[in-house]
């Protein structure tokens, strides 16, 4: 057999436990079982059921609000993009305007024969 065979059966074998283990082992369960979960906790933080009830109410509202608000505000940013397209039509439509006035004008002027 091989060295690591024999440190293998020795760290595997049988020891016997120290005096009061069990009796440690078992006061600590006991203690554990004692001690509330994270369910209780967050039954005593939040307190009875109405509380409760209010908390998720109040979520309820946040998360709606929070909804409408990301509505509304994209409402107004489509507002704000439409308003600068209108402007830049307008401009357009007014430098066209200008083009075609001259046009007009040039059209209108006598013209000189030569004779």
């Amino acid at each position: 057999m091989s060295s690591f065979d024999d440190e293998l059966r020795g760290a595997l074998r049988r020891v016997e436990p120290p005096p009061g283990f069990a009796e440690r082992v078992l006061a600590r369960v006991a203690a554990e079982r004692a001690r509330p979960g994270w369910r209780a906790h967050l039954r005593r933080v939040f307190g009875p059921a109405p509380l409760r009830l209010a908390a998720v109410a109040a979520l309820a509202l946040v998360i709606v609000a929070g909804v409408g608000y990301e509505r509304h505000a994209r409402g107004e940013e489509a507002k704000r993009q439409v308003l600068l397209a209108l402007r830049i039509t307008a401009r357009q439509l007014q430098a066209a305007e200008r083009g075609v006035q001259r046009l007009n004008a040039r059209q209108r002027e006598p013209k000189e024969t030569i004779r």
